[in-house]
């Protein structure tokens, strides 16, 4: 990893935390809105973008009301293991249909969410996951053509 990864890294994990707080309390709770998850298409171009989402996360969910372990480690954790799995199926599918990668994200997203706010009691499992898969699908595939021209300008 150069000097040029890490800035990019750091710069993906301040950009998420500043966008995250920017509009909170719309960040955190059971029917959530970040819009810092445009930030995460930037995996399907390098899988070092995935540890910067994961660090924003982790700096980001400091301010959530339902801080604790949950928050940060199992959601930086999954946005890192979902960013890397958006990598490979890109990569797999040949750098082409971004669509499918960025939807499954969203759904590794939901689902996660889903869990650990039915575990904290806040909602159902699967209305959880719906509401959030839902929110990200519309970010993440709205973010493509922006994120994809932005990394075309800087690769």
């Amino acid at each position: 990893m150069n000097t040029q990864k890490v800035v990019r890294v750091a710069m993906i994990a301040a950009l998420y935390t500043v966008f995250t707080l920017l509009i909170a309390p719309l960040s955190y709770g059971p029917v959530q809105f970040r819009i810092s998850e445009f930030l995460k298409v930037f995996v399907l171009f390098d899988p070092w973008m995935a540890l910067g989402i994961g660090m924003g996360t982790f700096i980001a969910n400091q301010f959530s009301p339902f801080v604790g372990p949950w928050e940060l480690i199992w959601m930086p954790f999954t946005d890192m293991a979902g960013g890397l799995l958006a990598y490979f199926v890109y990569r797999a599918l040949r750098e082409k249909l971004p669509a499918i990668p960025m939807l499954l994200y969203a759904l590794s997203t939901g689902a996660s969410v889903g869990l650990m706010l039915s575990v904290l009691g806040v909602g159902g499992f699967w209305i959880m996951t719906l509401y959030i898969t839902a929110s990200e699908a519309v970010i993440l595939l709205a973010a493509i053509p922006i994120v994809t021209r932005i990394a075309q300008m800087f690769s």
